[in-house]
């Protein structure tokens, strides 16, 4: 039977990392995104930048009322006629109308 210092020699030729030191890996958080390179335009290999000349169409919210049968077809119609949504004819006539003045009672 061998003795212990030889049968120690011999697991330590078998095994490599005995003296060779690991190297520490850090832990990965698979909550938060990865970082994702900013894309490159190839012809150039400069940052592709955002479009600053867009036109921003103004603000609108959703308003919702009750009109007759007759004006909401005449309403259509005239958007057909006039190739414009629905809509448009209605804030047209508004604005006129509010820029005409409320008349007094």
């Amino acid at each position: 039977m061998a003795n212990k210092s030889k049968l120690k020699e011999m697991l330590n030729n078998r095994n490599p990392l005995v003296d060779t030191p690991r190297e520490a890996v850090a832990p990965v958080d698979l909550y938060t995104k990865p970082q994702v390179d900013k894309p490159t335009n190839v012809q150039t290999g400069k940052g592709l930048r955002p479009q600053v000349d867009k036109e921003t169409k103004p603000q609108v919210v959703k308003y919702t009322t009750h009109l007759k049968v007759e004006t909401i077809k005449a309403v259509k119609l005239l958007a057909v006629e006039t190739d414009k949504r629905d809509y448009e004819i209605l804030q047209e006539a508004i604005e006129a109308y509010l820029k005409k003045g409320t008349p007094h009672k």
